[in-house]
């Protein structure tokens, strides 16, 4: 099987990389090459920018494949850009979409892919929504034969989950500097995390399969953790107790109104994803890297490259603020 990444080398990508070439496939990335380090032996790489479609064209040329993975559509007109692109270069153009797009709040906690896509919150969610609607308007216009994928929260090594921010080591630094860090709430509310090698068999394992042709599959673990137990999970396993402070979903957004619509909008809705659709299809869909497993192995990546063990100005900026104000009693 013949298969296209866009990206390629990214949090998610590069664990469905890995596990296509495990499998045998004859992987292409499309990418601008500028993370040549995580490209991977045995893949093809093709050099163009995904927004400039001439590019894309002259790097594709006369090439065809059984599957297209599409990483990064986020808005309706990359949408448009797709079908003009692909529509006679692929059997399944797979886009990547996302569970927070779900109706919020919901009416209940367990998720299906027919929970409707309804976030008012988040600008990010609304758009993946938009795109969702417009590949299906649009595909059956070119006769476009597509999958949508709904990941989670997917983190992989690199990646300390968080609500400020999950790329990098900014949450780690600030837990082992003994300061204070910010968790959203009451910290109880469930948030499903899913490991990158466990999201990587249900979508290769989607890949050709005709039964997954125009629909919707979300892909997570049941890993169901709050957000109190996600930051002691990650404060044990650097040998520290971390110094968390509850601040208010709400207070966050009048303060950080972007930061508040991804919190509002998404992490501190407690929900439960129901995959029996994704096991149907692909029965060897079974994960099994528990969150205290998986955020082990992304801090012990982690010191094998200790320039990468950084402060994230961001978010210390972020959360230094928000103490203050929150301390204070500060009003709005």
């Amino acid at each position: 099987m013949r298969v296209l990444f866009t990206g390629g080398t990214g949090n998610i990508s590069t664990a469905c990389t890995a596990l296509a070439l495990k499998k045998g496939f004859e992987v292409f990335h499309l990418n601008r090459g500028n993370r040549p380090e995580r490209e991977q032996a045995g893949v093809c790489s093709l050099k163009a920018d995904i927004r400039d479609p001439e590019a894309v064209r002259r790097a594709l040329g006369d090439l065809r494949f059984d599957a297209v993975i599409q990483f990064l559509a986020f808005k309706p007109e990359h949408i448009d850009a797709d079908l003009e692109l692909f529509a006679d270069k692929t059997d399944q153009y797979v886009f990547i979409s996302t569970c927070s797009a779900y109706k919020k709040p919901s009416l209940t906690p367990w998720i299906t892919e027919d929970t409707p896509l309804e976030n008012p919150f988040w600008e990010y969610s609304r758009l993946k929504a938009a795109c969702e609607a417009k590949l299906k308007e649009g595909a059956a216009k070119v006769s476009l034969p597509y999958t949508i994928i709904r990941p989670s929260h997917t983190y992989d090594n690199g990646w300390i989950p968080s609500c400020f921010g999950s790329a990098g080591y900014g949450l780690a630094w600030r837990m082992l500097k003994g300061q204070e860090v910010v968790v959203p709430g009451d910290g109880q509310s469930l948030w499903t995390l899913t490991h990158a090698s466990d999201f990587a068999v249900g979508l290769v394992g989607l890949l050709g399969k005709k039964e997954a042709l125009g629909e919707a599959f979300h892909i997570t673990s049941e890993d169901h953790l709050t957000w109190d137990a996600i930051h002691r999970i990650i404060g044990h396993a650097l040998g520290v107790e971390p110094r968390i402070v509850h601040v208010t979903s709400e207070y966050i957004a009048r303060l950080y109104p972007e930061r508040g619509a991804g919190l509002l909008g998404d992490k501190a809705v407690s929900v439960l994803f129901d995959n029996s659709k994704i096991r149907r299809l692909v029965p060897e869909f079974s994960p099994k890297v528990s969150f205290d497993q998986g955020i082990r192995q992304s801090l012990a990546w982690f010191d094998q490259r200790p320039e990468l063990k950084v402060a994230n100005a961001t978010m210390n900026a972020e959360m230094d603020e928000i103490l203050k104000r929150w301390k204070a009693g500060c009003n709005f």
